[in-house]
């Protein structure tokens, strides 16, 4: 016996009329063997060192992403800027009486006018050969939701969460 025009819930309780249930999770083997090439934006938007802190404001304001990798004249990468260095430039509050290491960088950033004051200089990196596996294991050890894509010392890309959610809903 066949029952038509029942309803469908899928896990998250959405109501799906005459739909099929979704199949299963994907296989975590799957996703976490694709290598990071295959994903990644391989034309991300980079500024420099020297890019003031309003030119980096409008740029961050005219586009989804929320990070840019910062490469010198070569292309080599020397940083990361994210929504989270401007929003610690924006909260840092005036010093106390002493001064260390974690509040003099807060200090810095408060006063930052470049892009190179505030980004996370040598930020940690993967190469397009690595898997998804080795990258996601990065971004939960490191609590990073982007990683630059390097080779050679030059900026090739950039995989973000995002990207990983997007591949996880394509091959599902």
């Amino acid at each position: 016996m066949v029952l038509k025009n029942l309803p469908c819930f899928t896990l998250a309780g959405v109501f799906m009329q005459n739909q099929k249930k979704p199949k299963g999770p994907t296989p975590p083997r799957k996703l976490m063997q694709i290598k990071v090439s295959e994903v990644m934006n391989k034309r991300p938007r980079e500024v420099r060192e020297e890019t003031s802190i309003d030119g980096l404001l409008e740029r961050m304001m005219g586009q989804v992403e929320t990070c840019f990798p910062v490469v010198d004249k070569n292309g080599k990468l020397v940083g990361i800027v994210t929504e989270s260095d401007l929003l610690q430039m924006f909260h840092t509050q005036l010093p106390g009486a002493t001064i260390g290491g974690a509040r003099l960088r807060e200090v810095l950033k408060y006063s930052a006018k470049t892009v190179g004051d505030i980004m996370t200089k040598n930020p940690i990196t993967v190469s397009p050969d690595m898997t998804i596996g080795e990258a996601m294991n990065l971004m939960i050890s490191h609590k990073v939701r982007r990683l630059p894509v390097v080779e050679r010392g030059k900026l090739v890309g950039l995989l973000s969460l995002r990207n990983i959610i997007e591949l996880y809903r394509i091959i599902r």
